[in-house]
């Protein structure tokens, strides 16, 4: 909202301006623009400057005022903010509403109602403010609307109403379109998916960290770690209309590095999502809606960044955790690790967890040790056992690597696992669907029988196809064995390291040697899974 001469509230009224040297005649009243998007705001448009298409809003409003003896003492500026969307609040809309019932402005002016309100529950707003105080006047340059008159209210409340029909409309055909385009696979032109450029082609930076973040998840990578990654390279929240440039800054969301991890599209699958959905309220898990035509998942023309089977990985390993989190095994904000053996430690005395906690700053023990694990007493334990951090790591890492080396070969081989296994039956569901379907639209079955039916098999339509997502998980395990573990190790991060020893270590057991002594390994006991 921008002010174009200094008034207050008091001298603002009309009939106070005659005593201040202001003609009696004055009507001080607000101009309104709005775009629903920018083009000028767009990634690599340089053809036009932003605001450009509501300074000419502004400047034909002016002319309709100085027609009609008018003065705008205050423009209200919307540009790329949508009158459609019923969840976007428009702030200069807000605030002229304010304005206008508390009598800062004694009316309104705008292009076209359309600019003002796509909803009727916006024009009634309007309407509201206009029916309680007869005085204050509104005009159109476009469409003849005056919103001073009863037809004129009607008119503007009827032009809503058409708007948001023909934006509704619009949008149900848009929905058709890419519909049918993510069934042929083409890629959706809307905001720059991280991992790629604008074209279409791989982001080499982005596309190499999602890689390497997606591979590492199966082996303990967190998304809190990968996310600190990203801050640390300087990645920020892209602004949106709900969040304009300029304001508050804050770091990436878990939710949003997560979504990086879990998008289809890096190995190259169609999800498809229609908006009305997106708006549910509920948190949208993209892997559940990735699109499928006889039984197969629908592949894209874009280049992918990993493969299925790696995605699958990813997408099984977080959907575990976060089951772990809902029945209780896992911390709730577990989403980063310090020391490699929290939650695996214990008290040899009261098989309490031990807790790692850092020595105080600047002791020696401090500069070291760092740490220790401790049994404390005022979080339930015997308080027993308190021991350095890392030698009892550094054991306990150098037996599991040896027993790495010795079980060489064990392991199950990934071309043993077929992952396929259940495509047959997938293909069979889809056509039983359309089967059922087809007895519903020939009234050979009842609409509630048919929905039974469907409920049905799209139950066993999605467990086959989580099915799917955990034996190519399993496989890109196998994929990952002891060699590649050993070879890497010194390069896996602690979240990494910890899921390496969880799949072989139940816990470590660390049994009491009496102060003063020195580090005991035999004191130390690693329970094998």
């Amino acid at each position: 909202m921008t002010p174009t001469m200094s008034l207050t509230r008091q001298n603002v009224r009309r009939g106070t301006f005659a005593a201040a040297g202001v003609s009696a005649t004055f009507k001080p009243v607000g101009s309104y623009g709005r775009l629903s998007e920018d083009k000028a705001l767009k990634t690599g448009r340089t053809d036009r400057e932003e605001g450009e298409q509501v300074a000419t809003q502004f400047k034909r409003n002016r002319v309709l005022s100085e027609s009609l003896n008018w003065t705008i003492v205050r423009e209200y500026n919307d540009n790329n903010i949508p009158a459609s969307d019923p969840l976007i609040v428009r702030p200069d809309f807000e605030q002229m509403l304010k304005d206008l019932e508390s009598g800062v402005i004694e009316g309104i002016v705008f292009t076209h109602s359309d600019r003002v309100a796509r909803l009727e529950y916006d024009a009634a707003r309007i309407n509201r403010l206009y029916t309680i105080n007869p005085k204050l006047v509104g005009r159109s340059v476009d469409g003849g609307t005056d919103l001073s008159t009863v037809e004129g209210r009607a008119m503007f409340m009827m032009q809503a109403t058409m708007g948001g029909v023909e934006v509704y409309n619009t949008k149900r055909r848009t929905s058709g379109t890419n519909l049918a385009n993510a069934e042929k696979g083409r890629r959706h032109h809307g905001r720059r998916a991280f991992g790629w450029n604008s074209d279409g082609t791989l982001h080499p930076e982005e596309s190499r960290l999602l890689a390497a973040a997606i591979r590492a998840v199966p082996g303990g990578l967190r998304v809190g770690n990968f996310r600190k990654q990203l801050i640390a390279l300087g990645y920020e929240p892209r602004p949106d209309k709900r969040r304009k440039e300029g304001a508050a800054k804050y770091n990436l969301q878990h939710s949003t590095v997560e979504s990086y991890l879990v998008n289809p599209a890096v190995c190259g699958y169609v999800a498809y999502l229609a908006q009305a959905d997106r708006r549910g309220g509920k948190k949208v898990w993209l892997p559940d809606h990735v699109l499928y035509v006889d039984g197969q998942p629908v592949k894209g023309n874009w280049p992918k960044i990993v493969e299925p089977e790696e995605w699958a990985a990813c997408v099984e390993t977080l959907e575990k955790r976060k089951q772990d989190r809902k029945d209780g095994n896992q911390q709730p904000h577990d989403t980063s690790d310090k020391y490699v053996l929290s939650g695996f430690v214990r008290c040899g005395k009261c098989s309490f967890p031990l807790l790692a906690n850092p020595y105080t700053k600047g002791t020696t023990a401090y500069e070291k040790w760092g740490y220790r694990y401790a049994c404390l007493s005022n979080q339930g334990g015997c308080g027993g056992i308190t021991r350095v951090g890392p030698p009892i790591e550094e054991l306990v890492i150098r037996v599991f690597l040896a027993e790495v080396r010795r079980s060489l070969g064990v392991v199950t081989k990934a071309e043993e696992i077929d992952e396929t296994k259940n495509d047959a039956r997938l293909r069979e569901i889809d056509k039983e669907i359309e089967e059922v379907n087809v007895r519903r639209r020939e009234r050979r079955i009842s609409a509630i029988r048919a929905l039974d039916l469907i409920e049905e098999l799209e139950k066993e339509q999605n467990d086959l196809r989580r099915e799917r997502r955990k034996l190519q998980a399993l496989k890109v395990q196998r994929e990952d064995a002891s060699p590649n573990l050993l070879k890497d190790w010194d390069g896996y991060s602690v979240s990494e390291k910890k899921q390496r020893l969880r799949q072989s270590i139940r816990a470590v057991m660390v049994h009491p040697a009496g102060r003063g002594k020195r580090f005991d390994p035999e004191l130390i006991e690693i329970v094998w899974a």
